[in-house]
Formats: C-alpha cells, sequence, structure tokens
C-alpha cells in the first residue's frame, strides 16, 4: 500500500511573515541592540530567539556542512561533557555533508570589546576569548569525548560513523575598529594581524557581519535537556514540511514552549505550526508502526 505525505496548499493556511520583511525588522532590531552598548547575555538571549542570524548552519563555515544541521537545528549552550573539564559554547550547530560531521562551536563575547590596544598588541579580552577556541579544541581532541559527543548530539542515524571535524568561530567587536577612525594608525595593519592568529579550523567574525540567512530561514534553537533535546524558541519564519517534520516532532516533543517564546509571529501562526506539527508527528509515528507501508514525501513548506 501507499500513502502520500503532501504539504498543505489549502488558501486559507495562515502563511509565515514573508522572509524579506523579516530580514529587514531584524537586521533593523540588531543594529538597534548593537548600538545600546549591550551585555554579552542581551546578545545571547536575541541570538536564541533568531536562529537564522546564528553563522555557522549551512556550510557557510569550514569545510563541509552544507547539508545542513539535522532538523536545521541550533544549540544553546550546549554541554561538552567528558575527559577533562567540561565547557558550555554559547551556540553550535552539528552540520553534515556527505563525508564529515561538522561541529560548528561559536563563542560571543560583550561586543564593545576592543580587539586590539593603542599601541597594537592584543587586548587581554581578545586573548582570553580565543584561548575559549583552544579549550573545546582539546575537548576534542581526547578520543573519549568523540564517542560522548556522537552519542549526545548526533541526532540522525545517517551519519553516525562519518569523521568528526569540528570548527571554532569567535564572535568577536565591531567592524569600527577597523575603520580610519577606529582608534589605530593604520586599521589595515591590525586587520591583517588579527586575521594573522586564525588557525585553519577557526573563523573570525565582528557583530556587524550577522546578518539573517536564508538558507537558515527554518532552524530552530535547541536545548538539550536531561530528556533529550527540546526546543527553545522557532525562527519567526520556521515552516513545516512533509519531508522533515515528523521526525523533528518525534526527536523534540511538545512545542508550546518553544512557541511561546518565538517572537515577531501571530498567534494564529503559532496555533497552525501546532496543529501541523502534531499531524506530522502523528503521520511519522504511524508510518514507523508500519514498516511494511512506503510513504512518498511531497516538496512543499506549510
Amino acid at each position: 500500500m501507499r500513502d502520500t505525505f503532501t504539504a498543505d496548499t489549502s488558501d486559507d493556511r495562515i502563511p509565515p511573515m514573508p522572509w524579506l520583511e523579516y530580514h529587514d525588522e531584524v537586521t533593523s532590531q540588531w543594529y538597534t541592540l548593537l548600538k545600546g552598548n549591550p551585555e554579552e547575555d542581551a546578545i545571547q538571549a536575541f541570538l536564541e530567539l533568531h536562529p537564522a542570524m546564528v553563522p555557522g548552519g549551512s556550510g557557510d563555515v569550514g569545510p563541509g556542512g552544507h547539508h545542513g544541521s539535522e532538523m536545521g537545528a541550533v544549540f544553546t549552550r550546549p554541554k561538552l561533557k567528558g575527559g577533562g573539564r567540561d565547557f558550555f559554547p554559547d551556540f553550535m550547530w552539528v552540520t553534515r555533508s556527505s563525508g564529515l560531521i561538522t561541529p560548528i562551536l561559536i563563542e560571543i563575547e560583550k561586543p564593545s570589546k576592543r580587539w586590539f590596544t593603542k599601541a597594537g598588541r592584543p587586548t587581554a579580552d581578545f586573548t582570553a576569548a580565543h584561548d575559549q577556541l583552544n579549550d573545546w579544541r582539546s575537548w576534542f581532541e581526547r578520543d573519549e569525548n568523540g564517542s560522548l559527543f556522537r552519542s549526545t548530539f548526533l541526532l540522525g542515524e545517517r551519519y553516525a560513523n562519518r569523521p568528526l571535524r569540528p570548527q571554532y568561530v569567535l564572535i568577536y567587536g565591531r567592524q569600527s575598529e577597523f575603520d580610519l577612525s577606529g582608534g589605530h594608525n593604520n586599521p589595515d595593519e591590525i586587520r591583517h594581524k588579527r586575521d594573522g592568529q586564525l588557525r585553519p579550523d577557526e573563523a573570525f567574525m565582528t557583530f556587524d557581519s550577522l546578518r539573517p540567512r536564508y538558507d537558515h530561514a527554518c532552524s530552530i534553537t535547541v536545548m538539550m535537556t536531561a530528556k533529550g533535546p527540546q526546543a527553545y524558541a522557532f525562527s519567526p519564519v520556521y515552516q513545516t514540511s512533509p519531508s522533515h517534520t515528523g521526525h523533528d516532532a518525534l526527536t523534540l516533543g511538545d512545542p508550546m514552549e518553544a512557541l511561546g517564546r518565538t517572537v515577531m509571529m501571530s498567534d494564529e501562526r503559532k496555533a497552525y505550526l501546532a496543529e501541523r506539527w502534531a499531524h506530522w508527528r502523528e503521520k511519522e509515528l504511524a508510518a514507523k508502526l508500519d514498516p511494511s507501508r512506503t510513504y512518498p514525501r511531497s516538496l512543499g513548506r506549510e
């Protein structure tokens, strides 16, 4: 027997906010936040609600990851627990490609921190932030930690045996430090000096470089709990799909608390997503309980 997973195309469905409208609004909010000299926690809270702003989820960082992350999930403050010290990156994608698993670990700092002193020396703040990436690298270099990472954060079985090649991202400071009015006599030389400190598995970004990415539009901010992964917030332009939502719903469970936190989304759209989330969960569960049937899945988002 055959059944088809088909996207809802009815005229009365509640569509998401148009992407360009979202892009312009969230970008405006982002720069308003940066102008207010925010603390790191305020930056963290904003990005948790706008996972499309977090770089690294679609092969845009590192050597792989163009298959994206399982469920479009970016983890907020995941715990790296194993041999040696425990660490809590601010964000982490776990992206996939045909030959690699590429965890993207991200450190953020208060945006007003400077990269270099007036004398052209790395500031103590920058040195300490950069050293966080070394800590994470050392964690992954312990053989036993790779196995622990796989069992904790690889949420799908298709890629479980592919090699891990982590990448480390530091989001730090403002682009204005490298402008002519940024306090350095030769800003190009300072920028070159900064980039010369990069290791092959690292990326440096300023907070000004962050933009909402369309290929992250259907991302979810996820927290890893003692009971497993749980949705924390949906991208405001998130859409369900016959191809993946059932699996995501079975993995993440009840979406209501996450939808409650989600911003820039109408109550009607939240209710529609909750209904479709439950619909695809039941469809996926039925498919798992009757493996003798095939379920072709149509393309499309809702």
